[in-house]
């Protein structure tokens, strides 16, 4: 409600009177609705609390992720202090953040499955529009318009199968369902078996996973950089919390049977992830592909199951979404610098230009990369115990693998940032604005802080993936 709230006077904003107040009133009525929000979600927590009949609930692993969602919602918003796309349409800017926002914190705490595909619509709706927002550019017109016809295909996919799944147990509710499962499998029930298969495939296109993420570098390249920094974190952690909700949550009992699936869907995303990047020049389509790989590894924690496997879900996301920001925080800065910004080659001698920015995306790289003490080993150590012990040891020995492949490319960019420069592209630099450095720097400093508070981190995501099981 405030989420949606705030972007209805967002909109109102972008209307007023006078430049600077258009310029900035949306962005800082979207900055106090977001505050006011995770204020909520903070005082709210310990408490499970049904609204809408059962339809929508507040516990901890939606209020943990609403936090998730707003704090990118927040990162991004800043980002865009100066961006191009956002000077003059501000209020549809924040808007449509705050729009694609609330979707996500209504799949994270669906109670039935009218509640899933609502949010799941909510929040594609608005990054379509959002994807083609520089209507004078033509990629930013193709992207869009690409993600518009993959994700209707996608939503297709998923409301065929939430409704195949309503009507093999008679009921939309989530916590009925898992009622009607208990104790069946998808060999005497293939009315179940199907449903399964359709709803997996839709939430594969909003994760990125493999087969399902054809889509992706391209549409990441198009749209504008702020833009794919939302896609790429918070879509992504909407898209595992939707598969923990009706997976881990509703069919524990069924575990055998589709927790093999999302192992393969897993070990595709991690080898196709893995090994594309290594060949890309462009960053974003690096980060892209780097994003598929990582919906594998976050995947195994699904696969697992359990707490264990939710909580170590729950933690990477955290940590993914910081050092993801952080990396495109340092392109968006790049690319208002020099033509072609968004490459790899732009990067080169980037960090003795500028030595905060360099340490910035040497700390993504390394987190993203699993270097040790960085959140980013942290989360990846947590996912590989949990398949260890659920005797899905193969399933880590893969993401170990695919770690390994990952240097590659990760220690590529930390290589070109650190290198001599070529010429004088690198010394071309200009002011951040204060929104925009703060933003780059606090994804750096979140990165660090979940590795020294790992613990009270843990503490908190064990009881979120605890609310995420209770009936």
């Amino acid at each position: 409600m405030i989420t949606a709230g705030a972007a209805t006077l967002a909109l109102g904003a972008g209307l007023w009177p006078g430049r600077l107040a258009r310029r900035h009133g949306p962005a800082l009525v979207g900055m106090a609705g977001i505050t006011a929000a995770i204020v909520m979600s903070l005082l709210l927590w310990g408490e499970r609390q049904d609204s809408l009949g059962g339809g929508l609930r507040a516990d901890r692993f939606s209020l943990l992720l609403n936090i998730l969602f707003l704090a990118a919602a927040a990162v991004t918003i800043l980002l865009a202090w100066r961006e191009p796309a956002a000077v003059d349409r501000r209020g549809e800017y924040v808007g449509l953040i705050l729009i694609s926002a609330t979707g996500m914190m209504l799949v994270a705490g669906a109670g039935d499955l009218i509640m899933i595909f609502l949010g799941i619509e909510i929040l594609s709706v608005a990054l379509y529009v959002l994807c083609a927002l520089e209507v004078w550019r033509e990629r930013s017109l193709e992207s869009g318009l690409k993600y518009l016809i993959v994700g209707s295909v996608g939503a297709a996919i998923l409301l065929y199968g939430l409704t195949l799944l309503f009507g093999a147990t008679g009921s939309i509710r989530l916590a009925d369902i898992g009622r009607e499962l208990e104790g069946t499998s998808f060999t005497g029930e293939p009315l179940v078996l199907a449903a399964m298969v359709l709803i997996a495939a839709g939430l594969a296109f909003k994760a990125s996973a493999v087969p399902f993420h054809m889509w992706t570098p391209d549409v990441y390249e198009g749209a504008p950089t702020t833009v794919t920094a939302f896609m790429s974190t918070a879509v992504k952690a909407a898209a595992l919390a939707a598969f923990l909700r009706v997976f881990s949550g509703v069919m524990p009992d069924l575990q055998d049977d589709w927790s093999v699936v999302i192992a393969v869907v897993a070990v595709a995303s991690m080898a196709v992830g893995n090994i594309a990047a290594l060949v890309q020049s462009n960053m974003k389509r690096l980060l892209a592909y780097s994003s598929i790989a990582q919906a594998g590894y976050l995947l195994i924690g699904v696969a697992t199951g359990g707490i264990a496997g939710a909580e170590a879900t729950l933690y990477y996301l955290l940590a993914y979404a910081a050092m993801t920001l952080a990396a495109f925080a340092v392109v968006i800065i790049r690319e208002r610098e020099v033509e072609d910004g968004d490459t790899v080659a732009a990067l080169t001698g980037y960090g003795r230009a500028r030595p905060v920015l360099g340490v910035v995306m040497t700390v993504a790289m390394l987190s993203l990369a699993g270097f040790p003490p960085l959140s980013g080993f942290v989360g990846k150590f947590l996912l590989f115990g949990s398949a260890v012990e659920a005797d899905l040891t193969w399933l880590a020995i893969v993401g170990a693998v695919g770690s390994m492949i990952s240097l590659g490319y990760y220690l590529r960019v930390v290589w070109v940032t650190w290198a001599p420069p070529l010429d004088g592209a690198a010394r071309r630099t200009f002011a951040v604005p204060g929104p925009v450095g703060l933003a780059t720097v606090g994804s750096a400093v979140a990165v660090i802080a979940l590795t020294l508070l790992a613990s009270p981190v843990l503490d908190a995501c064990r009881g979120a993936a605890e609310a995420l099981l209770a009936p």
